[in-house]
């Protein structure tokens, strides 16, 4: 599809937005209330199996994570293009029609900020990974987890993607969608879906175990426990991790 680049006017109009689209986009999508009562980080890492706590109602950023040393850090999702372009970092915003994507604008942008150091990444409910392969199990809990089965499933590597990672939603009634064209697993994004076919979304989880081989060949096991926060807020996450599994 030919692609169509809008005036660099516009492109500054465009960051201006995104800059301010956390807010912006809250109240659009899921009502996001702040709640005080959710203590991000890790917990219970005394063990192997532990949980991590993230807010990630922001649309702007990736939250990158490090098992090893249970690191977080934020980098900002890049809105303009200030050097050299990549020949693939951009915002792309699309059409929605059911499953059925029409291109409407592709703006270039610098590539996407990664910590030294990371293992997976989430923005929102997508995840993205450090050069591990996942596979979804038929198993719910991590405590069910059959080590002997591990080697059979159906590991994916991570995928490029130009219709995942939302980042601007303001025109989600008409079906427009802002989508940062990065790399996704499409593995593990599967753990919450939405449907857009009749805005506002529909959620849905799989409740399934994931299981991450990193490039090391340790692997994790992750299962999303609740997508949203006591008050109901969605984009609240309570990830339970057994790693080194």
């Amino acid at each position: 599809m030919k692609r169509k680049f809008i005036h660099i006017a516009a492109i500054f109009a465009l960051a201006s937005g995104l800059s301010s689209c956390s807010g912006i986009l809250d109240g659009i999508y899921d009502d996001a209330q702040p709640d005080s009562t959710f203590e991000e980080g890790f917990h219970g890492t005394e063990s192997a199996t532990f949980t991590l706590r993230l807010d990630a109602t922001s649309y702007d950023n990736w939250i990158y994570i490090n098992l090893a040393d249970r690191s977080i850090e934020r980098m900002p999702i890049p809105s303009t293009l200030t050097g050299r372009w990549d020949g693939r970092s951009a915002l792309v915003y699309q059409i929605v029609e059911g499953d059925r994507y029409t291109e409407l604008d592709y703006i270039p942008t610098d590539t996407q900020a990664e910590p030294a150091h990371w293992d997976f990444a989430i923005h929102h409910f997508d995840v993205k990974t450090n050069g591990a392969e996942v596979a979804e199990t038929p198993w719910s809990d991590l405590g069910n987890v059959d080590k002997s089965a591990i080697a059979s499933l159906d590991f994916k590597a991570d995928e490029w993607n130009d219709h995942q990672v939302i980042t601007d939603l303001r025109e989600m009634m008409g079906f427009k969608i802002g989508y940062q064209n990065s790399k996704v697993n499409p593995a593990l994004t599967r753990w919450v879906t939405m449907d857009f076919s009749t805005p506002p979304p529909v959620y849905s989880a799989t409740g399934r175990v994931y299981i991450m081989r990193l490039p090391s060949g340790e692997l994790a096991a992750l299962k999303m426990r609740s997508y949203m926060s006591e008050t109901g807020t969605k984009g609240f996450l309570t990830i339970d991790i057994t790693y080194p599994l």
